[in-house]
């Protein structure tokens, strides 16, 4: 018998080409299907209506079993594909390292917790969710070398039935380019990921900050392209100008800008 994997892109590879790549991946069939292989398999993927998480992954007691739960108030159908894949993750990746099971609010998924180990878990899988839902071979196809918009943000949310925040942090993982997303409510920063590009120039929007005063995003009455709204140095970095896609999210008072910078212009100032 082949052994399985034990790293979060290996399993993702494997299950995907397994149901043949078919997008949008049907997590909930996969996870059921295939954890009838363990001896401790998936039971059942059902809403928990409990403040504290978003998804979780528990022991069911006295069956040997486990279930994936999720929050019913997510409204979003991409963030509940993403949630469930990523309870999933942790179901192959790290349910024998906590037996008690996994229970994951916005804080842990997005890496905000200050225990290293639950920060790097939690990437774990993040990192299973997306390349089981994304393909990276499959996502560079679709997004090629043309210029990020929302237009093509929003085709790469609806092949992979994710949202779109999931598929702009893809885009960001492996793009060339010095971009951050960047996500805000009533104005304010909640947390920002960022291109390789963006971490060497050393761009960072910090939590609780105000969204910069001239952008998009604290400006919805502006009107802009499906490329976004071109903006000069000053209003995202002082050192070069930037494209922002701002997409506006009313249910949840939120905002999310996929900001391009730039060359950076290191003249007197």
């Amino acid at each position: 018998m082949t052994k399985e994997p034990t790293r979060p892109i290996p399993w993702a590879n494997l299950l995907g080409q397994a149901w043949g790549n078919r997008f949008p991946v049907d997590v909930r069939t996969i996870a059921l299907e295939y954890s009838t292989r363990f001896p401790d398999p998936i039971k059942t993927i059902a809403q928990a209506e409990v403040a504290t998480f978003e998804g979780a992954l528990y022991p069911l007691p006295k069956s040997g079993k486990w279930a994936i739960l999720y929050n019913p108030n997510i409204t979003s159908a991409g963030r509940i594909n993403f949630t469930l894949a990523h309870e999933f993750g942790h179901y192959l990746c790290h349910r024998n390292r906590n037996p008690a099971g996994f229970e994951c609010g916005e804080d842990r998924v997005l890496g905000i917790d200050s225990d290293a180990t639950i920060r790097q878990i939690e990437q774990e899988a993040d990192t299973f969710a997306s390349y089981l839902l994304m393909p990276i071979d499959d996502y560079r196809e679709q997004v090629g070398r043309s210029e990020m918009s929302l237009d093509l943000l929003g085709h790469a949310s609806d092949r992979y039935g994710v949202s779109s925040t999931a598929a702009a942090i893809k885009w960001l993982d492996f793009t060339s380019k010095c971009a951050a997303l960047v996500v805000a409510t009533n104005g304010f920063v909640l947390w920002c990921w960022r291109s390789k590009a963006a971490k060497r120039r050393r761009i960072y929007f910090e939590r609780g900050m105000p969204l910069p005063a001239a952008s998009w995003a604290a400006n919805p009455h502006l009107v802009a392209s499906p490329s976004g709204l071109a903006l000069p140095k000053n209003v995202w970095s002082s050192r070069s100008d930037a494209r922002e896609m701002a997409i506006f999210a009313d249910s949840y008072e939120m905002t999310i800008s996929l900001v391009v910078f730039g060359e950076e212009e290191w003249g007197l100032n």
